[in-house]
């Protein structure tokens, strides 16, 4: 039946019974069999008859960040990377046959290859100049392109996936291109491999490391005395650590040059025939012998510590540094088997990919010439969900800086640590590559160890139905002289930022911003919030309530409600204990404890919590009550609020006396001098290019955006007047104009932003959504007047902020220009000439580093940009601290 199911199909039309006819089949199709795969999960079950097997909605595909790459994306990371090493190898070549074989020495690689797609792509581009090359023809024939690409695919190309099933779909998709009549299927195995492509070691030198202290972090289900043991041990160890003899470090080295010679000499082994093939696979067979079953048991034993849990029953499989060196040195017979082979198992379960013993030809050659791919996304937060805190922990140290950040930040520094001197790594990412930590962690670590990138796209839709916004980045390992291109621009710079700015650095936060910024409480549990009805309800019942029912001001409201009023109450028992509770406020006790309780000490199969303690313990109180928030703005009647993710950053002077939601980010500053300037022009160009993103919206963090922002210094009385006088004038104007128009923050602002909505075209105007959707208290030529006379003010509003920086010799050049860091279809905004904005973030960061400077001078800074220590109790907030 399965046989028959693939050999024909039924016609939708005549219902008769067709052909399948593989020969058209497209090898890119693959890559649309391979996705739907893993959106399904194939399950056998017994249905009391016989076992029947099925699919069932699959995790796989969301959970390891995969999409299939779509063809409009590949080509320009080709034509930036690889279409550079053909070139070079062609003009290295004087003959016709230095040229064939310079080009067949070409080492491309996918480091998550998924079904093949890109390195089809990549097969076909070298291949089409190897046959030009042989025939000496522009148009060359099929059939030499067909026996070109079937030598690309066995000297060329490599790749490496964690999914069994894509290997297997890549190889199938391979031999189908590499296809020549009347010749078997190439033999592949030594090429597509299955592993783990950023765990494990990527060259033998990294055999020298030993095993890392952090390996025995305790982690939770760890035994805390056992990993605190080993922990002290190690370190202890590696302090006292004698160096490495000579001779042992060669010994290895030479066994594995002599490996790489093999590998390169099978490699040339013919597969023109069925014998030739299985030749070819006995002999694979055979190169993994001893020299190189040595080296793997010490590459695994290395890592595998990190992922051995530190429990009494794996205390005699656990290995430290010392013994892990006397292995090296080759007395293992001294250290308990048990301890290699525990690793190896571990190792296999993980899938530990070794790169320097798995394509040892290409690493001891320096590495590959060209890495294209498209690695998983994942974002930090989901990562250890995903995969547990022991690989978060493992990325975090062998990729240090880089923190917990998006799963392809860890990929772009391994994949550059595998490319050789002038090589390129071509790839798409998330837009958050050139974001906050991991641009510091991914980025900027390459670029100090000689990367330069020479083409990106900062930020674009991706082409198919995921909705994600992607950039295209390719580096260049070593000196790079020829063009580069941003976007659609040649230029002569390319930053960490995906930007043509010369870096000066990175911001340092500033202590003058402490303790001035925080984010809104979290309050983790649905019963908390109240209707407004109920609230007064409650109040009315017992007036005592109001000590503990408080207005509720969310994202949405500040940013959708015309008034920016709550449009929910929230009961709030800040730190109080349940007795206290239970007692003097009954009948919100008993709503908190009905509705928010169950969920809080939801437990799973096991018995466990599902929440981190202390949430299930303390039921009532707010997972995160940010006293420190509420302290430092208890004496204030005002304070200035923004939406933590909006792509409008908007801000907004509210009444202090409410309960504000962990969406929102809060400000404890005198409103009226601080509202300009933080709704500046200069201050939202800041904000976007030192935050993060959550999908097209700025994610507004007070660490990153805030505490770094550099306010103008010793600002004279004037100043301060001029800023107050245009900052209130602006702040009433618009607050008028959106109970005018009965419309929010945010569709406020897109009228502000869309150059349609102008006076000298009335009736397009009309026809702008947001004017479809408002309630007019106005005539609606008189409320585009008043959106091009917010315009007016703001720009007025910019020029006074600038001058308080003392930059008037800066031209703003206000108008409509589109900006880079929004999506493609939405980038048109009035704002400064991108001149402007440059000469501006430059000055800023300067000034940043010049007050930072001032402030260590001050003693307000340890070593390193390190603040001071300061109480224990200092800024600790909610249950898990401020």
């Amino acid at each position: 039946e399965c046989i028959r199911n693939l050999s024909v199909f039924e016609s939708d039309d005549t219902k008769n019974a067709v052909r399948v006819n593989y020969a058209a089949l497209n090898v890119e199709e693959f890559g649309s069999v391979y996705e739907g795969l893993l959106e399904q999960a194939p399950i056998v079950y017994d249905d009391g008859m016989e076992l029947r097997f099925d699919f069932v909605k699959g995790t796989e595909r969301s959970s390891s960040g995969s999409h299939y790459t779509p063809e409009e994306l590949v080509q320009p990371l080709i034509k930036h990377s690889l279409d550079y090493v053909i070139e070079d190898k062609i003009k290295a070549g004087k003959t016709k046959d230095e040229k064939e074989n310079n080009l067949l020495s070409i080492k491309v690689c996918d480091v998550a290859c998924g079904s093949g797609h890109i390195l089809l792509s990549a097969a076909r581009r070298i291949a089409q100049e190897l046959t030009k090359v042989r025939t000496g023809e522009e148009q060359p024939a099929p059939e030499p392109f067909r026996h070109a690409i079937r030598d690309v695919i066995n000297n060329c190309i490599y790749g490496v996936d964690k999914n069994p099933l894509a290997v297997e779909l890549c190889k199938v998709a391979l031999w189908l291109e590499a296809h020549n009549p009347g010749m078997p299927l190439n033999f592949l195995d030594h090429k597509i491999k299955c592993g783990d492509s950023i765990v494990g070691l990527a060259r033998i030198e990294e055999l020298q490391n030993g095993i890392a202290t952090e390996a025995f972090k305790t982690l939770p289900g760890d035994d805390k005395d056992i990993a605190a043991s080993l922990r002290k041990q190690n370190k202890t160890e590696r302090e006292s650590r004698t160096q490495l003899k000579l001779t042992d470090t060669e010994e290895i080295v030479n066994n594995l040059n002599t490996l790489s010679v093999k590998f390169r000499n099978f490699n040339l082994l013919p597969d023109t025939t069925v014998d030739e093939v299985k030749n070819k696979q006995r002999e694979y067979d055979v190169l993994k012998g001893s020299d190189w079953m040595r080296l793997k048991e010490l590459a695994d034993l290395q890592i595998a510590q990190f992922f051995i849990d530190k429990s009494n029953d794996n205390k005699e499989f656990l290995t430290t540094d010392a013994e892990y060196f006397r292995i090296f040195a080759g007395h293992k017979q001294e250290v308990n088997t048990f301890k290699v082979s525990h690793a190896m198992a571990v190792a296999a379960e993980k899938r530990f990919f070794h790169w320097f013993l798995e394509y040892p030809e290409v690493m001891q050659d320096g590495g590959f010439d060209c890495i294209l791919g498209n690695p998983p996304f994942l974002g930090g937060q989901r990562l250890s969900g995903t995969f547990g805190d022991v690989f978060l922990n493992y990325v975090k140290e062998e990729y240090a800086p880089a923190g917990s950040c998006d799963l392809v930040t860890y990929f772009f520094r391994r994949i550059f640590e595998l490319l050789k001197p002038n090589g390129f790594q071509s790839l798409i990412s998330t837009n958050t590559i050139a974001q906050g930590g991991a641009r510091e962690g991914g980025l900027d670590v390459m670029l100090a160890k000689t990367g330069e990138i020479n083409f990106a796209i900062r930020s674009m839709r991706w082409p198919g139905a995921a909705a994600v916004e992607v950039a295209l980045v390719t580096v260049h390992k070593g000196k790079w002289n020829k063009e580069r291109t941003l976007g659609n621009k040649k230029v002569n710079f390319i930053s960490s930022y995906l930007d043509d700015t010369k870096a000066l650095g990175n911001p340092y936060p500033l202590k003058q911003n402490e303790n001035k910024s925080f984010q809104g409480s979290i309050v983790l549990g649905k019963g908390f919030v109240l209707e407004p009805e109920e609230a007064a309800r409650l109040i009315a019942k017992n007036p005592k309530n109001k000590d503990v029912l408080f207005p509720y001001l969310n994202g949405e409201d500040l940013n959708t409600n015309v008034d920016q009023s709550p449009s929910r109450w929230v009961i709030n028992f800040f730190d109080w204990d349940e007795d206290y509770c239970r007692t003097n406020y009954p009948d919100c006790f008993e709503i908190v404890e009905r509705l928010v309780k169950p969920e809080r000490i939801r437990r799973d199969a096991e018995g466990n919590f599902l929440l981190r303690k202390p949430l299930p313990e303390k039921w009532w109180i707010y997972a995160e009550k940010r006293p420190a928030l509420y302290r430092t703005i208890a004496g204030m009647e005002r304070v200035l609020v923004v939406a933590r993710i909006s792509r409008t950053v908007a801000f907004e002077i509210l009444n202090s006396n409410q309960v504000f939601a962990d969406a929102l980010v809060v400000f404890a500053m005198f409103p009226n001098l601080y509202f300009p300037i933080l709704q500046t022009t200069i201050h939202n160009n800041w904000s976007w290019h030192y935050c993060t993103t959550m999908k097209t919206d700025l994610n507004y963090t007070p660490g990153n955006t805030f505490e770094t922002f550099p306010f103008p210094q010793n600002l004279s009385k004037e100043s301060e007047e001029e800023l107050e006088i245009i900052g209130e004038e602006y702040h009433e104007f618009r607050r008028q104009l959106m109970l005018d128009m009965q419309l929010g923050l945010t569709k406020t602002y897109n009228l502000f932003h869309n150059p349609e909505c102008n006076s000298n075209n009335i009736e397009k105007a009309k026809e702008i959504r947001e004017f479809k959707q408002a309630d007019l208290q106005i005539p609606i030529e008189e409320a585009i007047q008043n959106i091009e006379k917010l315009r007016e003010l703001h720009k007025q509003m910019d020029e006074t902020v600038l001058k308080a920086y003392g930059w008037t010799d800066i031209n703003l050049a206000h108008n409509f220009y589109e900006v880079d860091y929004l999506p493609e279809n939405d980038r048109i905004r009035y704002t400064i000439s991108p001149e402007a904005r440059k000469e501006i973030l430059r000055r800023l960061l300067e000034l940043n580093h010049k007050i930072h400077a001032e402030e260590v001078a001050a003693g307000l800074w340890e070593k390193k940009g390190k603040k001071k220590k300061v109480n224990e109790d200092e800024g600790q907030g909610g249950l898990f601290g401020e």
